[in-house]
């Protein structure tokens, strides 16, 4: 067996030196780091055939990942498969909560698939830096990825509603909720959505796992959003006891120079798509995917591929 001294020789053949490099697990990422700490002629090798080694983490561990997340020339690589997994770690946590059997809204099996897409395609909106990028792309993308997207926000505010923490928590308005709380409460949710596609599932499962940073990264965006809209500040008649609406301070909203809200172009782009008012997209969507054998349900890999990459099932 060759030595630790004769692997790093010279004479040592590059190709079965990259061929046991291959055959290493990727796992977080740090096996390879800590290999490339090993020996200059390692790091070499790690380094100047960083595309066709990960190409082979890829083929062996994360084969669905080239289609899942976005990347170009310059990102692929290791530290892009190291994001990737980060991002399938997130996804796997977030929908633990949203398929629990203690969940009150857990999703249906026939709709994990459809969901669990939809996670993923979150991660492609947050892929372009730019807003006005993301809009554009949200409005070129048709009903189904759309569909998808939508019903992963919905769930994740409902497990958030219910099982999360902060001010998104329905413990906030209490059980009995006259017009006003019910309005600030879908100021929240319409934030947390926002969220979601500005931020991506990060976000969504900081709120689930309790995350402080979460709550107030809501509130500046509810400042942002909503600014305007919580004029209740002190209660009704400043009543002990009485809703008090979350109180932000900070710069006066510009009407001017804000930008379009990336879940009210989501759902804009829905109704036009679904031929129903925009009020009506939530009770359109969520009840065209009850049924267990609509069009998208148990959405396979196959289907699951079309929708990230943009498009509709249709012909499939």
């Amino acid at each position: 067996m060759p030595t630790t001294t004769s692997l790093v020789s010279a004479t040592f053949p590059s190709e079965l030196l990259l061929q046991t490099i291959q055959s290493l697990p990727f796992g977080d990422g740090k096996p390879i780091q800590q290999l490339s700490l090993v020996h200059p002629r390692l790091r070499s090798l790690i380094a100047t055939y960083q595309c066709s080694v990960t190409k082979s983490f890829i083929k062996r561990e994360l084969p669905h990942a080239t289609t899942d997340f976005a990347y170009d020339a310059a990102t692929f690589g290791y530290a892009w498969l190291k994001q990737c997994i980060r991002q399938y770690d997130t996804v796997d946590a977030i929908m633990a909560v949203l398929m629990s059997k203690a969940n009150c809204f857990a999703v249906e099996s026939h709709n994990m698939g459809l969901v669990n897409t939809g996670l993923l395609m979150l991660y492609r909106v947050v892929s372009l830096e730019k807003h006005a990028a993301r809009v554009t792309y949200i409005n070129s993308l048709p009903r189904d990825p759309l569909t998808a997207m939508f019903l992963a926000m919905h769930y994740s505010i409902l497990a958030a509603r219910y099982h999360g923490a902060g001010i998104i928590h329905q413990r906030t308005y209490g059980r009995a909720m006259d017009a006003h709380q019910l309005a600030v409460r879908d100021n929240i949710e319409f934030c947390f959505a926002e969220a979601a596609l500005s931020i991506g599932p990060g976000f969504v499962s900081d709120v689930l796992t309790h995350v402080d940073a979460a709550d107030r990264t809501l509130l500046l965006l509810y400042h942002d959003h909503a600014h305007g809209i919580h004029d209740h500040d002190r209660g009704r008649d400043g009543l002990p006891g009485e809703f008090v609406a979350p109180v932000t301070q900070g710069p006066e909203w510009d009407p001017t120079t804000r930008e379009t809200p990336l879940f009210a172009t989501l759902l804009a782009r829905l109704a036009v798509l679904s031929r129903c008012a925009v009020e009506d997209v939530r009770d359109r969507v969520v009840g065209d995917s009850e049924d267990e054998e609509h069009e998208l349900a148990w959405l396979g890999l196959a289907g699951k591929e079309k929708l990230v990459q943009g498009r509709d099932l249709a012909g499939m």
